[in-house]
Protein backbone atom coordinates (compact mmCIF):
# COMPACT_ATOMS: atom_id res chain seq x y z
CA UNK A 1 0.00 0.00 0.00
CA UNK A 2 1.26 3.48 -0.89
CA UNK A 3 0.18 6.60 0.98
CA UNK A 4 1.21 10.13 0.16
CA UNK A 5 0.79 13.66 1.41
CA UNK A 6 1.94 17.09 0.44
CA UNK A 7 3.42 19.35 3.09
CA UNK A 8 2.61 22.90 1.97
CA UNK A 9 1.19 24.73 4.96
CA UNK A 10 1.12 24.90 8.76
CA UNK A 11 -0.13 21.72 10.38
CA UNK A 12 -2.34 20.92 13.35
CA UNK A 13 -3.11 17.21 13.80
CA UNK A 14 -2.28 13.68 12.71
CA UNK A 15 -4.39 10.58 12.18
CA UNK A 16 -3.52 7.08 11.03
CA UNK A 17 -3.72 7.99 7.33
CA UNK A 18 -3.43 11.77 7.28
CA UNK A 19 -0.72 13.89 8.82
CA UNK A 20 -0.37 17.65 8.91
CA UNK A 21 -3.69 18.34 7.25
CA UNK A 22 -4.57 21.53 9.12
CA UNK A 23 -7.95 22.32 10.64
CA UNK A 24 -9.73 22.30 7.27
CA UNK A 25 -8.05 19.78 4.94
CA UNK A 26 -7.97 20.88 1.33
CA UNK A 27 -8.23 18.73 -1.77
CA UNK A 28 -4.91 17.60 -3.23
CA UNK A 29 -5.31 17.56 -7.01
CA UNK A 30 -1.75 17.43 -8.23
CA UNK A 31 -0.57 13.87 -7.55
CA UNK A 32 -0.50 12.92 -11.27
CA UNK A 33 1.60 16.01 -11.97
CA UNK A 34 4.02 15.09 -9.17
CA UNK A 35 4.34 11.67 -10.79
CA UNK A 36 4.97 13.24 -14.18
CA UNK A 37 7.71 15.43 -12.69
CA UNK A 38 9.63 12.22 -11.98
CA UNK A 39 9.15 10.91 -15.51
CA UNK A 40 9.18 14.00 -17.73
CA UNK A 41 12.47 15.92 -17.64
CA UNK A 42 11.00 18.78 -19.72
CA UNK A 43 8.26 19.37 -17.15
CA UNK A 44 10.76 19.02 -14.30
CA UNK A 45 13.09 21.46 -16.05
CA UNK A 46 10.33 24.05 -16.43
CA UNK A 47 9.43 23.85 -12.73
CA UNK A 48 13.13 24.04 -11.82
CA UNK A 49 13.69 27.08 -14.05
CA UNK A 50 10.91 28.96 -12.25
CA UNK A 51 12.10 27.80 -8.84
CA UNK A 52 15.71 28.80 -9.41
CA UNK A 53 14.93 32.17 -11.02
CA UNK A 54 12.47 33.26 -8.34
CA UNK A 55 9.91 34.44 -10.89
CA UNK A 56 9.63 34.07 -14.65
CA UNK A 57 7.24 35.04 -17.42
CA UNK A 58 5.87 32.73 -20.08
CA UNK A 59 7.95 34.36 -22.86
CA UNK A 60 11.11 34.05 -20.76
CA UNK A 61 10.46 30.36 -20.23
CA UNK A 62 9.66 29.79 -23.92
CA UNK A 63 12.98 31.37 -24.85
CA UNK A 64 15.01 28.89 -22.83
CA UNK A 65 12.81 25.78 -23.11
CA UNK A 66 13.60 22.82 -25.32
CA UNK A 67 9.91 22.22 -26.09
CA UNK A 68 7.42 24.21 -28.16
CA UNK A 69 5.68 27.39 -27.02
CA UNK A 70 2.36 25.51 -26.82
CA UNK A 71 3.91 22.79 -24.67
CA UNK A 72 5.43 25.40 -22.32
CA UNK A 73 2.03 26.97 -21.71
CA UNK A 74 0.39 23.56 -21.36
CA UNK A 75 2.98 22.70 -18.72
CA UNK A 76 2.47 26.02 -16.94
CA UNK A 77 -1.26 25.37 -16.76
CA UNK A 78 -0.64 21.85 -15.45
CA UNK A 79 1.81 23.04 -12.79
CA UNK A 80 -0.52 25.83 -11.70
CA UNK A 81 -3.51 23.49 -11.47
CA UNK A 82 -1.41 21.16 -9.32
CA UNK A 83 -0.47 24.01 -6.97
CA UNK A 84 3.23 23.74 -7.82
CA UNK A 85 3.43 27.27 -9.24
CA UNK A 86 1.31 30.39 -8.82
CA UNK A 87 0.78 33.52 -10.89
CA UNK A 88 1.77 36.95 -9.68
CA UNK A 89 1.27 40.25 -11.48
CA UNK A 90 4.02 42.85 -11.46
CA UNK A 91 1.58 45.71 -12.08
CA UNK A 92 2.29 46.15 -15.78
CA UNK A 93 0.04 43.45 -17.07
CA UNK A 94 2.67 40.73 -17.44
CA UNK A 95 1.90 37.54 -15.59
CA UNK A 96 4.87 36.13 -13.74
CA UNK A 97 5.11 32.67 -12.27
CA UNK A 98 6.64 31.72 -8.96
CA UNK A 99 7.34 28.18 -7.77
CA UNK A 100 5.84 26.78 -4.58
CA UNK A 101 8.07 24.77 -2.27
CA UNK A 102 6.81 21.26 -1.65
CA UNK A 103 7.64 17.91 -0.14
CA UNK A 104 5.87 14.78 -1.30
CA UNK A 105 6.45 11.84 1.03
CA UNK A 106 5.75 8.33 -0.21
CA UNK A 107 5.67 5.37 2.15
CA UNK A 108 6.20 1.94 0.63
CA UNK A 109 6.56 -1.11 2.89
CA UNK A 110 7.55 1.14 5.83
CA UNK A 111 10.21 2.91 3.73
CA UNK A 112 9.62 6.64 3.42
CA UNK A 113 11.03 8.70 0.58
CA UNK A 114 10.62 12.46 0.26
CA UNK A 115 10.41 14.09 -3.17
CA UNK A 116 11.69 17.68 -2.97
CA UNK A 117 12.51 20.45 -5.47
CA UNK A 118 16.19 19.53 -5.07
CA UNK A 119 15.53 16.01 -6.36
CA UNK A 120 13.34 17.35 -9.18
CA UNK A 121 16.15 19.69 -10.27
CA UNK A 122 18.44 16.67 -10.67
CA UNK A 123 15.81 14.55 -12.43
CA UNK A 124 15.29 17.44 -14.88
CA UNK A 125 18.77 16.70 -16.25
CA UNK A 126 18.37 12.97 -16.81
CA UNK A 127 18.52 13.39 -20.60
CA UNK A 128 22.01 14.91 -20.24
CA UNK A 129 23.15 12.33 -17.71
CA UNK A 130 22.04 8.82 -18.73
CA UNK A 131 23.01 7.36 -15.34
CA UNK A 132 20.13 9.26 -13.71
CA UNK A 133 17.54 7.82 -16.09
CA UNK A 134 19.11 4.37 -15.81
CA UNK A 135 18.82 4.30 -12.02
CA UNK A 136 15.26 5.68 -12.04
CA UNK A 137 14.07 3.23 -14.69
CA UNK A 138 15.87 0.13 -13.40
CA UNK A 139 15.72 0.71 -9.64
CA UNK A 140 13.02 3.30 -8.92
CA UNK A 141 12.71 6.57 -7.05
CA UNK A 142 13.46 5.14 -3.57
CA UNK A 143 16.87 3.85 -4.69
CA UNK A 144 17.57 7.08 -6.56
CA UNK A 145 16.69 9.24 -3.55
CA UNK A 146 18.87 7.07 -1.29
CA UNK A 147 21.75 7.29 -3.76
CA UNK A 148 21.33 11.07 -3.94
CA UNK A 149 21.75 11.35 -0.17
CA UNK A 150 24.70 8.97 -0.15
CA UNK A 151 26.46 10.95 -2.89
CA UNK A 152 26.21 14.02 -0.67
CA UNK A 153 27.72 11.94 2.14
CA UNK A 154 30.45 10.80 -0.26
CA UNK A 155 31.37 14.42 -1.04
CA UNK A 156 31.90 14.93 2.69
CA UNK A 157 34.12 11.85 2.97
CA UNK A 158 31.60 9.77 4.91
CA UNK A 159 31.11 6.89 2.45
CA UNK A 160 32.90 5.45 -0.55
CA UNK A 161 31.50 4.65 -3.97
CA UNK A 162 31.76 0.94 -3.21
CA UNK A 163 29.65 1.46 -0.11
CA UNK A 164 27.09 3.44 -2.13
CA UNK A 165 26.87 0.54 -4.56
CA UNK A 166 26.40 -1.96 -1.72
CA UNK A 167 23.76 0.09 0.09
CA UNK A 168 21.71 0.80 -3.05
CA UNK A 169 22.28 -2.54 -4.81
CA UNK A 170 23.68 -0.71 -7.84
CA UNK A 171 26.53 -2.11 -9.86
CA UNK A 172 29.86 -0.46 -9.15
CA UNK A 173 29.89 1.03 -12.65
CA UNK A 174 26.40 2.50 -12.31
CA UNK A 175 27.20 3.86 -8.86
CA UNK A 176 30.33 5.55 -10.20
CA UNK A 177 28.45 7.01 -13.18
CA UNK A 178 25.73 8.36 -10.89
CA UNK A 179 28.23 9.86 -8.45
CA UNK A 180 30.04 11.51 -11.35
CA UNK A 181 26.75 12.93 -12.70
CA UNK A 182 25.63 14.29 -9.33
CA UNK A 183 29.05 15.78 -8.62
CA UNK A 184 28.71 17.73 -11.86
CA UNK A 185 25.08 18.79 -11.34
CA UNK A 186 25.42 19.71 -7.67
CA UNK A 187 28.90 21.18 -8.03
CA UNK A 188 30.28 18.95 -5.29
CA UNK A 189 33.91 18.69 -4.32
CA UNK A 190 36.81 20.86 -5.51
CA UNK A 191 36.84 22.39 -8.98
CA UNK A 192 39.39 19.86 -10.23
CA UNK A 193 38.08 16.89 -8.25
CA UNK A 194 36.22 13.87 -9.50
CA UNK A 195 34.85 10.84 -7.69
CA UNK A 196 37.47 8.38 -6.50
CA UNK A 197 37.15 4.69 -7.30
CA UNK A 198 38.06 2.01 -4.79
CA UNK A 199 39.20 -1.59 -4.91
CA UNK A 200 38.61 -4.12 -2.12
CA UNK A 201 42.21 -3.60 -0.99
CA UNK A 202 41.39 0.04 -0.21
CA UNK A 203 38.98 -0.95 2.59
CA UNK A 204 40.03 -1.30 6.21
CA UNK A 205 38.08 -2.29 9.31
CA UNK A 206 36.87 1.28 9.86
CA UNK A 207 35.25 1.38 6.43
CA UNK A 208 33.63 -2.00 7.02
CA UNK A 209 32.21 -0.74 10.32
CA UNK A 210 30.90 2.35 8.56
CA UNK A 211 29.07 0.21 6.02
CA UNK A 212 27.48 -1.80 8.83
CA UNK A 213 26.46 1.44 10.57
CA UNK A 214 24.70 2.73 7.45
CA UNK A 215 23.02 -0.63 6.89
CA UNK A 216 21.72 -0.76 10.47
CA UNK A 217 20.34 2.77 10.25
Amino acid sequence: MVSSFVNLYKMSYDTEHVRNAGETPGMITGIPTFTELLENPSLASLYTSISQSGTATGPELVETATVSKKTVYDYLHKLEQAGLISTVNDGVGTARYTAEEFELTLTVRETEVSITPELIAVIAQKNEYPAIGRVLEDHGIVTFALAYDLVTAHSEGEVTIRQIASLTDLSSGTAYDLVEALYSILDLGDDDSSPTTYTPADFDDDESNLLEEFTDS
